[in-house]
């Protein structure tokens, strides 16, 4: 049985813009729970409260992956 987008949760990074801003939104609307990354914090909430809006679950961590210790924090959340 293939587990449906609502039973999930979605780790994104660069979820501030571009394709990973995208892709937030799809999963998203699509029911799946987020986990949002990117440097961007002010592009991190914009695309957090889209998500709030449509009913989606979504958890916001600022994460720079350059940064070893802050994708080890991202992967604890």
């Amino acid at each position: 049985m293939t587990p449906q987008l609502k039973d999930q949760v979605v780790v994104i990074t660069g979820a501030s813009s571009g394709i990973g801003r995208a892709t937030a939104l799809r999963f998203g609307k699509a029911g799946a729970k987020l986990v949002l990354a990117a440097r961007n914090v002010v592009g991190l909430q914009e695309v957090a409260d889209a998500i709030r809006d449509m009913g989606g679950e979504v958890l916001v961590v600022p994460t720079d992956v350059a940064e070893w210790a802050q994708v080890e924090r991202l992967a604890h959340t």
